[in-house]
C-alpha cells in the first residue's frame, strides 16, 4: 500500500528539484550574459586604448625626427660660426660681424626649438607610460572577466551533470517501485500496464544515463541509444532471437537532447505495441531504422512482419495510451508520422529539421 504514495512523493520531490535547478540555471544564464557584455565593453575599450597608444608612438617618432634635424642644424651653425671667427680680418669686417650676429640669433632660436622638442618628447614618454599602464590594467580586468565567465560556465556544466545524475537516480527508484508493484499485482492487465510504465521511464532514464556518462547536455548519439534501449526492450518483451527477433539499423547521428527524449518514447511505444499485438502466438520480427533523409532531416522507422492493423482501424484516432503518446511526441518534435499496412505494419516518423551531425 505504501508503494504508490512513495512513488508519488518521489515524483513530487523530483519536480521540486527540477524547478529549483531551472531557477538556478536561469540565474547562471543571466550572470553569464552580463559577463559577456562586460567582456565586449572591455575589449572595445582596450582596442581604443591600443589605437591611441599607436598614435602617440607615431607622434613621438615624428618629434624625435624633428629633434634630430634640429641638433644637426645647430651643430652646422656652430661649426660655421667657429670658422668665421677664425677668419682673418678684412675690409668686410662689418658685414662679417653682422652675419655672425644673425647666425648667433639663429643658434639661439634653434636652441629654444630643441628645448621645446625635448620637453614635448618627455611629455610624450610620460603619456606613453600612462597609456601602457592603463592598457595593462584593462588587460588584467579583461582576463579577470574571462576567468569569471569560465568559472560560471564550469559551474553551469557541473550543475547540469548533477541534475542528470539526480534525475537518473530518481527514475531508477521509480522503476524499482513499479517493478515491485507489478510483481505483487494479481491482475494481468495491471501487471502489463505497470510493465509498460517501466519501459517508458527506462526510455527516458537511458537518455539521462548517456548524458551523464558523456558529461554533455547538448546532444545524444542516438544510434548508440537505439542499441541500448532495444536491448532492454527485447529482454523485457521476451525476444529470444529465434521466434522473435528485434533488429536495429542506425546511422551515426547525434540529436539534440530536447529531441532525444521524444524519439526515445516513440521508439519504446512502437516496439512494445509491435511485439504485443502484431504476432499473437506466431513467430515474427521487428525492425528499427534511423537514417538521414534526402531533405537534410532524419527518418525513424519501426516495422514488423506481423498480421498488420485491421482495415477499419484508425491509429490516429485510437484511444490507446501508447498511440496517444506516439502522436503527442511526434507533434512535439514537429515531425510527420506515416503508416504503411503492407507486409505487416510500418510506422515512419520524418523530421524535416536538420539534426546535429
Amino acid at each position: 500500500m505504501n508503494g504508490p504514495r512513495q512513488q508519488s512523493d518521489e515524483l513530487v520531490e523530483l519536480r521540486h528539484r527540477q524547478a529549483a535547478t531551472g531557477q538556478e540555471n536561469e540565474q547562471l544564464q543571466t550572470a553569464l550574459e552580463d559577463m559577456t557584455r562586460r567582456l565586449d565593453a572591455l575589449a572595445e575599450e582596450n582596442s581604443s586604448l591600443q589605437a591611441e597608444r599607436r598614435e602617440l608612438i607615431n607622434d613621438n617618432a615624428h618629434l624625435r625626427h624633428l629633434l634630430a634635424q634640429s641638433h644637426a642644424r645647430y651643430l652646422e651653425a656652430q661649426v660655421s660660426v667657429g670658422r668665421n671667427a677664425r677668419r682673418p680680418q678684412t675690409g668686410l669686417e662689418g658685414e662679417i660681424s653682422i652675419l655672425n650676429e644673425e647666425l648667433q640669433v639663429s643658434l639661439e632660436e634653434l636652441q629654444v626649438t630643441a628645448e621645446e622638442l625635448e620637453n614635448a618628447n618627455a611629455a610624450l614618454r610620460l603619456a606613453n607610460e600612462t597609456l601602457e599602464k592603463q592598457v595593462a590594467e584593462r588587460t588584467a580586468s579583461l582576463n579577470l572577466a574571462v576567468a569569471e565567465r569560465d568559472a560560471l560556465i564550469g559551474r553551469k556544466d557541473l550543475l547540469i551533470r548533477e541534475v542528470d545524475h539526480r534525475v537518473k537516480n530518481s527514475l531508477q527508484m521509480v522503476m524499482s517501485l513499479l517493478r515491485i508493484q507489478a510483481r505483487s499485482a494479481a491482475d494481468a492487465a495491471t501487471r502489463q500496464a505497470l510493465q509498460t510504465a517501466v519501459m517508458r521511464i527506462q526510455a527516458i532514464a537511458q537518455v539521462h544515463s548517456m548524458l551523464y556518462a558523456r558529461n554533455s547536455a547538448e546532444g545524444v548519439a542516438f544510434h548508440e541509444y537505439l542499441d541500448e534501449i532495444c536491448t532492454f526492450l527485447g529482454e523485457t518483451l521476451g525476444v529470444d532471437g529465434r521466434r522473435r527477433r528485434l533488429e536495429v539499423e542506425a546511422d551515426a547521428i547525434e540529436v539534440p537532447t530536447d529531441l532525444a527524449v521524444p524519439l526515445a518514447l516513440i521508439t519504446a511505444e512502437l516496439v512494445t505495441n509491435a511485439f504485443r499485438h502484431a504476432f499473437a502466438d506466431e513467430a515474427g520480427s521487428v525492425r528499427v531504422c534511423f537514417r538521414r533523409s534526402a531533405g537534410g532531416g532524419v527518418e525513424l522507422t519501426v516495422a514488423d512482419d506481423g498480421c498488420g492493423l485491421p482495415p477499419d482501424f484508425d491509429w490516429y484516432r485510437g484511444s490507446g495510451l501508447g498511440l496517444q503518446v506516439v502522436k503527442a511526441m511526434a507533434e512535439q518534435v514537429g515531425g510527420r508520422l506515416d503508416v504503411a499496412r503492407q507486409d505487416g505494419t510500418r510506422f515512419t516518423l520524418k523530421l524535416p529539421l536538420p539534426m546535429t551531425p
